[in-house]
Parts: C-alpha cells; sequence; structure tokens
C-alpha cells in the first residue's frame, strides 16, 4: 500500500477560490440532471437532534456517477448562533474514491451549503416561474439568503426586489449590503404580507422555531412561483393540494425525513405520491415538463441532498488543484519492512 494524502479546505480557503455565480449554477445543475437520470444513489438524510427545531445535526450521503465520487456532509443547525456571532450552520464534507474507499478531501461546506441551496433555488425558479418575472419577494436574511436573490438576479434581473426578516437588525443589513453589490434598490419590507403580496416568484428562507403562516394560500396569485424550504411549515398547509404543480428536490427523502417544511403532513399521510408532480431533476433532464401555463401557480419544496454538495465539493477540489489551494494531510503512511 503506497502512502495516501488528502486534501483539507478550510473555510479560508473556500473564499479565495472565487467560485463564480454562473459556474455555481451550471455545476447544481449538472447534479439535477444526473439525480433525475438516475446516475446517483443517495439514501435519505438522517438526524441528530438535540433539541428541535433549535439544535440540531443533518447527516446528507450520497454518490455521484458523472463526478464519480461519493460523499457525507455533517452540518449542524443551531438557531441560536447569531447570539455568539457565528452563522446558524456549520458544515463539514468528506469526499472518496468509490472505487475504494480511500479519503479525497475533507472541505469545509458552509459555504458550499449556502451556494448549492441558492443554486437549487435559482433553478427551481428556472424551470417552474413564468416568462419575465418581475418583482421577486424574498422572506428570510440567513446564510444561504444571500445566494438565494443573486442568483435569481442573475438569472431574471427583476425591476423590483423585496426582502424581509423576522429581526429588522438583519434585514435592513442583508439588502444594505446586496444594494451595494448588485448596484439597485433592495426594498425593505416589516411584514411577509407586503413582502409578497402579487409577487412572480416567492421565496421563504424562514427559520421559524414553531409553525407559523408567512405565506397564505391568497398571497400565491396566478402565475406565481413559491418555494418553502425552512426546518418549520410556515405556509399554508393547503397550498401543496391546491397548486396546478407541487414539485420536490427528492420525494423519497421527503417521505423519510421527519423534519421539514411539509413533513409533518407527510408523516400523517396527508401528503402523498399522487400529489407530487415530479422532482425537480426529472424536469431539468427534460423527462417531465416544467411551468405549461402563464397562469399555473407552482410550488417547489427543496430539502437539500447530498448530491448538490458533492457536485460543489468536486468542483471546489479542482479549483483548489488548479490554484494551488489547500492544505494537503497524510491520511496513511506504508510502514518500511524491517
Amino acid at each position: 500500500m503506497s502512502d495516501i494524502d488528502l486534501l483539507f479546505l478550510s473555510k479560508n480557503d473556500m473564499d479565495s477560490l472565487n467560485l463564480s455565480l454562473s459556474e455555481i449554477i451550471q455545476t447544481i445543475d449538472q447534479g439535477l440532471i444526473a439525480h433525475g437520470q438516475k446516475k446517483v444513489i443517495m439514501p435519505s438524510k438522517s438526524h441528530l437532534v438535540l433539541d428541535f427545531p433549535n439544535k440540531l445535526f443533518n447527516i446528507l450521503k450520497g454518490y455521484v456517477e458523472p463526478v464519480d465520487a461519493a460523499g457525507v456532509k455533517i452540518i449542524g443547525d443551531f438557531h441560536d448562533n447569531y447570539q455568539y456571532g457565528f452563522p446558524s450552520e456549520f458544515a463539514m464534507l468528506n469526499l472518496y474514491d468509490p472505487k475504494t474507499g480511500r479519503p479525497i478531501a475533507i472541505v469545509d461546506a458552509t459555504l458550499i451549503t449556502w451556494m448549492r441551496t441558492g443554486a437549487v433555488t435559482a433553478l427551481g425558479a428556472k424551470y417552474l416561474a413564468c416568462d419575465k418575472p418581475r418583482v421577486l419577494g424574498h422572506i428570510g436574511a440567513r446564510g444561504t439568503s444571500w445566494y438565494n436573490v443573486r442568483m435569481l438576479d442573475l438569472l431574471f434581473d427583476f425591476e423590483e426586489i423585496r426582502v424581509t426578516s423576522k429581526r429588522p437588525e438583519s434585514r435592513e443589513r442583508f439588502a444594505a449590503a446586496l444594494s451595494a453589490e448588485l448596484d439597485r434598490e433592495i426594498r425593505v419590507m416589516e411584514s411577509t404580507k407586503d413582502t409578497v403580496r402579487d409577487a412572480d416568484i416567492i421565496i421563504d428562507a424562514s427559520r421559524l422555531l414553531d409553525h407559523q403562516v408567512l405565506v397564505a394560500d391568497s398571497d400565491v396569485k396566478p402565475g406565481a412561483h413559491l418555494q418553502a424550504y425552512g426546518a418549520v411549515l410556515s405556509v399554508e398547509p393547503s397550498l401543496p393540494f391546491t397548486v396546478d404543480k407541487f414539485v420536490v428536490d427528492d420525494w423519497n427523502q421527503c417521505k423519510i425525513s421527519p423534519y421539514g417544511q411539509f413533513a409533518d403532513l407527510v408523516q400523517k399521510g396527508e401528503l402523498q405520491d399522487e400529489h407530487v408532480y415530479g422532482e425537480i431533476g426529472e424536469i431539468a433532464a427534460g423527462l417531465k415538463p416544467g411551468r405549461e401555463s402563464p397562469t399555473e401557480r407552482n410550488l417547489f419544496w427543496h430539502k437539500g441532498f447530498a448530491v448538490s454538495d458533492i457536485m460543489l465539493g468536486m468542483l471546489a477540489v479542482k479549483k483548489a488543484a488548479e490554484l494551488g489551494v489547500g492544505t494537503t494531510l497524510r491520511y496513511f503512511t506504508q510502514a518500511q519492512d524491517m
């Protein structure tokens, strides 16, 4: 057996790679297509719950054929971390060679999580939103939100972007930073009702501890596209049944994982196979049509899956090799014969 080295990419390393929004979206799209074509192996994520929904770890695992890599991500979701000056999520991704099980890399995946969630959000809208959406209404100002708004605006160049969140200081800071980066006005709204009213695309990235209706069924106008992916139900429970299309990222995971936006409806047996139009990967792969009518109301629930983490992790490893970024760690040294 020869010596084995692996690559460690810290948060600073990940920041230095300067992955562009367009290449992130393209990479995640390739992962969605692979998922739709059944070129992945992906069990449901599992959970280590310390105090739901305040403190828990999610464990995501999978194999993606197009990049020939397996991976396991562990991500902590700790609601009160803002009190310590920390993001609510810390994540690490381990990547492996599927031929031998040899570890390839250990990658900080906090940024990867934000990036891939933003990209899936943008791609969901690409396939399901109306032509030339004018108004984006975005609820939430946490890590994934930074990529949601920027990636969506990259695709659609909105006439108006509205944002809100529970804490005034976070939504003001969020809007100010985005306004400076995008060189345009980001409207800060005090209520979710004002944020989503008549919006063409509604993104609910809220982080609630208890069920609260932030988006009512009546808020979703004909032709609107809604995404909701928080850990706790934050939209009207009737929506999966009243929209024209209800789309998910991975229905098997949605049925097994006990946490997430519509998980209670699934666990109670109210939300079943017959209510799901399809998975976003099937639409990305051209196996099912996306939006089919300008007046279609549709809803996309994405829980997040390991395929996207592995795709971006392997992109980061490739970029790091090109740029000479990261730290090489000696995993195994072959003992010399005596």
